[in-house]
C-alpha cells in the first residue's frame, strides 16, 4: 500500500475517533448537565430550564443554551440566559485556568417592571458576567478576575491576585469531592481548614474599574433624580466631602474626572512585601491614623476621565 494511501486512511480514522469521542463527550456533558440541574433544583426553590448542551474536548469546555430561572412553587420566569459555558473544571484537581461565563442575560418582565422604577437603563438591557481563576501550581500563586457588563450601559471588572494560595485550592478540591456526604464533625474540620487557608493567603494586587458606555449618563441620572439631585449638585457635594477625606490630591482628582466624565475608573491597590491576611490586616489598623502612610503601604492609584 502507497505511503499516501496509509497516510489518508489514518487520517480518515482519526477523524472517525475525534468525532465519535465528541459525540460521546456531549452525551455525557448533557447528563452531567441534567444531574446539575435536579441537584440544584432540591437545594433551591428555583428551576432551570434549557434547551440543550455542548462539549469541546479541545478546550475542554461545556456549554449550556437557552437558559430559564424560574421559581419552583409558581413557575414564574426570573431570568432568561442566552448561554452558559465552563472551560477548565476538573473534578479531581485544580485546573490551572477555570472560566465561567453567562452571556445574554435579561430579567423577566416582572423583575424589569421592578427595577424600572428605581433604573429604567438597566431594566431595558442584557447582561453578560465572567469569571476566571488562574492558578500557578508551581508558585502558588492565583489571579482571580471578574467582571459585569450592562450592554450599552458600563462594565465593572474586579481583579484580585494572591500568593500562597495552594492550601485554598487543595481544601477547595477535598470539599468538592467530599460533597455533601460529610458528617458534622467533618463539617467543622472542614470549615476549620478553609479559614485557615484563606488566613494563609498573601494579598499582592487589587484592580477595581468601571468602563463608561453611552447609557452610563442616562443611569446616573435617573440615580440622582431619586435622591433629588442634578448632576452638577452631586458634582457639588463629591468636592466637598473629598475635602474633608484624607488621601492625596491624585485620588481626589481622579475620583472628581470620572464624576465629570463617566467614560473610565481605576482603582488600583498593590502591596510590595509578601504577607499573609493577618499581618496585612494589622498593618491597616496600625496605619489608620496615618492616611498618607496607609496610602503609600497600599500603592493606593486611582485615575479617572
Amino acid at each position: 500500500m502507497k505511503k499516501s494511501t496509509i497516510m489518508l486512511a489514518l487520517g480518515g480514522a482519526m477523524s472517525a475517533v475525534v468525532v465519535g469521542a465528541h459525540l460521546y463527550a456531549n452525551q455525557q456533558a448533557e447528563l452531567a448537565v441534567q444531574q446539575q440541574i435536579a441537584q440544584f433544583a432540591e437545594q433551591s426553590e428555583l428551576l432551570i430550564e434549557h434547551q440543550g448542551s455542548s462539549y469541546n474536548l479541545f478546550t475542554n469546555t461545556i456549554k449550556v443554551q437557552s437558559l430559564v430561572i424560574k421559581e419552583a412553587t409558581e413557575q414564574q420566569t426570573l431570568l432568561n440566559i442566552g448561554e452558559f459555558s465552563l472551560q477548565g473544571y476538573e473534578a479531581d484537581k485544580i485546573s490551572e485556568f477555570t472560566e465561567v461565563k453567562l452571556t445574554n442575560v435579561t430579567l423577566s418582565p416582572v423583575l424589569a417592571a421592578e427595577l424600572e422604577q428605581q433604573a429604567a437603563t438597566l431594566a431595558d438591557t442584557s447582561y453578560a458576567l465572567t469569571s476566571s481563576l488562574r492558578y500557578n501550581p508551581d508558585s502558588g500563586n492565583s489571579e482571580f478576575k471578574s467582571s459585569v457588563e450592562a450592554a450599552g450601559v458600563v462594565g465593572l471588572t474586579f481583579d484580585f491576585d494572591l500568593g500562597n494560595s495552594a492550601g485554598l485550592m487543595t481544601t477547595s478540591l477535598e470539599m468538592q469531592q467530599q460533597g455533601t456526604d460529610m458528617t458534622l464533625e467533618q463539617e467543622l474540620q472542614m470549615q476549620s481548614k478553609l479559614i485557615s487557608a484563606i488566613q494563609s493567603l498573601q494579598p499582592q494586587q487589587l484592580t477595581f474599574a468601571v468602563a463608561g458606555q453611552p447609557g452610563l449618563g442616562a443611569l446616573v441620572n435617573e440615580l440622582l433624580a431619586n435622591k433629588g439631585l442634578t448632576k452638577e449638585q452631586f458634582q457639588q457635594m463629591l468636592s466637598m466631602q473629598l475635602m474633608q477625606v484624607p488621601v492625596s490630591d491624585e485620588v481626589k482628582q481622579g475620583l472628581r474626572d470620572f464624576a465629570s466624565g463617566l467614560n473610565a475608573l481605576e482603582v488600583n491597590v498593590s502591596v510590595d512585601d509578601a504577607m499573609d491576611f493577618n499581618a496585612f490586616s494589622q498593618q491597616v489598623q496600625s496605619l489608620a491614623a496615618d492616611p498618607e502612610g496607609l496610602e503609600k503601604f497600599l500603592n493606593l492609584k486611582v485615575t479617572g476621565s
